[in-house]
């Protein structure tokens, strides 16, 4: 049977509803090039406990539990885009062990320690990102890893279109600051390992790829046949496509393993390099 969506209730999404209807994998900076080098320099393995905070449809989470065959925990405060996580899980990974969990990631608490907790490029939504940090601390085992990936800019301020352009098209307030703020909030805990890496824009031809693949995927399981929603959900899953690749010329990003141990935090004893 036909969707009987209409093109009014798409533009009435927000954006984390609209990627979570469209089937987006919502990926960390780097994608599974970072997921690889987290897994490696992290030392997960199948006995893991992994907690993917600010989960969103699970891609971390379940494409590192595919890698490692470890357990996860996804925590995001979206319902649609954990209801997609569940059903993702039940289409790409049937059979590891994912759970995924509707709630704020601050007042999350777990009686079971987690030997990782994935929390990406997400500090940055949280209200109060200092509450978060906290409770990471709370949720993990001593000796337990933070499994980070933050944007920061490589030179000059972002220009003020480009910034409400980007409020405008995925809601939020784009990372507008340089390195040394982006890895602030994590100066308490051990760096055992960091990789800076350049992000090289995407082609238009890509852009199109990518978003005519994610929405033609979307439609079929929407049983959407209507041309002018398809074409709806293209334009607009292009144009937040397009806002984050003009971000991305004016960004970084460092894949960081970080160790929290009782007994130093939140103190430094070694140099970072």
């Amino acid at each position: 049977m036909e969707n009987r969506i209409k093109i009014e209730d798409l533009k009435k999404m927000p954006y984390t509803e609209f990627i979570s209807f469209a089937h987006q994998w919502n990926i960390p900076p780097g994608s599974f090039v970072t997921l690889n080098e987290w897994a490696i320099f992290s030392r997960i393995n199948k006995d893991s406990r992994i907690l993917e905070i600010a989960s969103t449809t699970g891609f971390s989470s379940r494409e590192i539990a595919r890698i490692t065959g470890c357990s996860a925990v996804g925590i995001d405060i979206c319902s649609s885009s954990v209801e997609r996580a569940q059903f993702n899980h039940q289409l790409y990974a049937k059979n590891l062990d994912l759970e995924y969990i509707c709630m704020d990631a601050c007042d999350y608490k777990s009686e079971k320690k987690f030997t990782h907790i994935i929390l990406g490029a997400a500090l940055g939504f949280f209200e109060n990102p200092e509450k978060m940090i906290n409770n990471l601390k709370e949720l993990l085992e001593d000796d337990g890893m933070i499994l980070v990936s933050p944007y920061y800019l490589k030179g000059d301020k972002l220009p003020k279109d480009l910034i409400e352009k980007t409020k405008k098209v995925i809601e939020i307030n784009p990372t507008n600051f340089d390195y040394y703020e982006a890895i602030k909030p994590y100066e308490n805990f051990e760096v055992l390992y960091e990789n800076r890496k350049e992000i090289i824009p995407e082609t238009e031809e890509q852009m199109e790829k990518y978003s005519r693949d994610t929405i033609n995927t979307a439609c079929k399981f929407h049983n959407i046949t209507d041309e002018e929603i398809i074409e709806y959900m293209y334009q607009r899953m292009y144009e937040i496509k397009n806002i984050c690749n003009e971000l991305h010329k004016y960004f970084g990003y460092s894949v960081i393993v970080l160790r929290y141990r009782k007994n130093i935090y939140p103190n430094r004893y070694v140099e970072l390099f």
